[in-house]
């Protein structure tokens, strides 16, 4: 890529980026599989003709699938989705006949380890929440219950086991759903945080999780179990992984070329979400 007139992008060591004047031409690259887009059509057919001749490889044309991500394109914008990827799941762990559940998780439903609860197949259980996990990429609808059932990796008992399986009835039930990115004229960086305090009964830790949003499209999200306990709600309220991703958002626009005018803005979560 250097070769080529590209550099190594200091957020994203797996992104190479190539500006001439106002254009710029990206490639983002996943072991064997990669990406190339930008607004310079010269640049971008000169790289590729100079990938076939360093490598064997193949052109698929527009990105339509990429680890077993869908991508469909509309006059509203782009829309990913995991579709297939759901499908293969329900057929591997035959409920592809499965009654669909209405919601991910009972309502206020609380998971712990019980003594004397009967344990469930580890190894069952760990494969299917790791296949849940891949799904947050386009599912960030099943993110809080998936990050609740990965909690309990290392000693599922049966009752977690039937969180899991209502995860998936309730995955079946809405397959078509995606997640939309369309232009809004703005690439306003927001960055939502929130926590919750000693939720968890087995260790009495809070959750913190943030979520970010550039041009009004949802960017990133994270829900992660604090490592020490948190004596009060103030402690728990921390909005330092949520300023972390901001800035690394920021940076990494401001190298493919849009810088920000305005510091990425915090608000607040709980009132957004009344509102």
């Amino acid at each position: 890529m250097k070769k080529y007139g590209f550099r190594q992008s200091n957020s994203d060591h797996t992104l190479f980026l190539k500006h001439n004047s106002d254009r710029v031409t990206c490639l983002i690259l996943y072991v064997d599989d990669m990406i190339i887009t930008g607004n310079d059509e010269n640049e971008i057919n000169k790289l590729t003709k100079g990938l076939f001749t360093e490598f064997e490889m193949k052109s698929l044309g527009n990105l339509k699938y990429f680890l077993r991500i869908e991508v469909m394109r509309s006059q509203q914008g782009i829309f990913i989705c995991q579709k297939k990827y759901i499908l293969d799941l329900l057929a591997e762990i035959g409920m592809i006949d499965c009654k669909p559940s209405e919601t991910p998780m009972t309502m206020n439903q609380k998971l712990f380890i019980e003594d004397g609860a009967k344990s469930a197949d580890k190894e069952r259980y760990q494969r299917i929440v790791g296949q849940l996990m891949y799904l947050l990429h386009t599912r960030p609808d099943i993110a809080y219950v998936v990050g609740v059932v990965s909690q309990i990796m290392h000693d599922p008992q049966e009752a977690h086991m039937n969180a899991v399986l209502s995860i998936i009835r309730y995955l079946k039930r809405t397959l078509g759903h995606e997640v939309l990115f369309r232009s809004n004229g703005h690439l306003k960086i927001q960055v939502y945080t929130d926590a919750d305090w000693a939720r968890d009964k087995g260790n009495r830790r809070s959750t913190s999780r943030y979520f970010s949003v550039v041009g009004g499209n949802l960017v990133t999200l994270m829900s992660k179990t604090q490592k020490v306990v948190t004596l009060s709600s103030a402690e728990a309220e921390l909005r330092t992984k949520g300023l972390t991703e901001a800035l690394c958002i920021k940076k990494l626009m401001f190298e493919v070329g849009f810088s920000q005018k305005k510091a990425p803005s915090y608000p607040d979560f709980r009132k957004s979400c009344s509102t």
